[in-house]
């Protein structure tokens, strides 16, 4: 949950009457409600965006091969040692080198 949301516990009662405040409350304002029925958390209203990003982290940590492969790749880095360069993986990817534009420096 992205710091400062505003979360709102609201009965069900409550969000039937004022459903359409709350989506907009939601979707521009990032709030969040927690719908109780009997004084007790039924259900979440969070922006769409939010749920994807959850939904999305909830895939990552339930993919044990891929939480390995992040674990073995903080050990790696945090050894100091060093990856590959995008160029040193992906080469000529369009069927031309792959040129770097120099920067230029300031004046």
């Amino acid at each position: 949950m992205p710091t400062g949301v505003r979360i709102k516990p609201l009965p069900l009662s409550g969000v039937k009457t004022r459903l359409p405040k709350l989506i907009t409350g939601v979707q521009e304002r990032e709030e969040e409600v927690i719908v109780t029925k009997n004084g007790r958390p039924a259900a979440g209203l969070v922006n769409y965006d939010e749920y994807e990003r959850l939904k999305e982290t909830l895939e990552v940590l339930s993919d044990q091969d891929l939480m390995r492969q992040i674990q073995v790749s903080r050990t790696f880095y945090r050894r100091g040692k060093q990856g590959l360069a995008f160029e040193d993986v992906f080469g000529d990817v369009f069927g031309e080198p792959l040129l770097i534009p120099k920067r230029r420096r300031r004046a």
